[in-house]
């Protein structure tokens, strides 16, 4: 499994590219309008599926974009389906930034699991900085959006966010970062 970091330089969130290096397949996390298709050509991949960590704009801004490229689908937890396309509940509008996803997603659920070449991710729901954040697991890779960063967690105070839902996420998430590399939704990955 190859990982490459994207970072987007008008909203500052991390997009992640992960591909089985014997089928050329990927998947992108958190798609950023930024280089991601010149990217994904340069490499000679294939996506099957778009990955989102939670519905927060920063996070969902290179989604049509990248379909408009290619047509697959796009995965985002049950509870974070509805801020794709309220830029209220995906706080684009506090930015002056109207920004909404037009694709009808697919629903993830605590425990799926999303296989593409010869590489599994596992999704865990990690409840906090939104009501459906997940952080996606893959061999020794974290990929934990705006859950957990190298130097500490997500914010809670915007639409779906609850610090106390998100101290009970990070009791429960943090020794299963044991070990492994998380790679955030913003800053640089951390080895736990």
């Amino acid at each position: 499994m190859k990982i490459q970091t994207l970072y987007d330089r008008y909203y500052g969130q991390n997009c992640y590219v992960i591909w089985d290096e014997q089928s050329r397949e990927c998947v992108v996390i958190d798609p950023a309008e930024y280089a991601l298709t010149d990217m994904i050509k340069a490499y000679s991949l294939k996506p099957t599926c778009v990955l989102l960590t939670h519905g927060h704009f920063d996070h969902i801004c290179g989604v049509d974009k990248f379909l408009a490229e290619y047509d697959v689908p796009v995965y985002i937890h049950e509870n974070d389906a509805e801020l794709l396309c309220d830029m209220q509940k995906n706080a684009s509008f506090l930015f002056g930034m109207p920004i909404v996803s037009h694709t009808t997603p697919k629903k993830l659920h605590n425990g799926d699991v999303i296989t593409f070449g010869n590489v599994s991710i596992g999704i865990l729901h990690t409840p906090g900085h939104t009501r459906g954040c997940v952080c996606y697991f893959a061999e020794n890779a974290v990929f934990t959006g705006d859950t957990v960063f190298a130097d500490g967690e997500g914010r809670t105070d915007l639409y779906g966010g609850d610090w106390q839902t998100m101290e009970k996420t990070l009791k429960e998430l943090l020794p299963k970062l044991c070990g492994k590399t998380i790679y955030p939704g913003h800053g640089p990955s951390r080895d736990f």
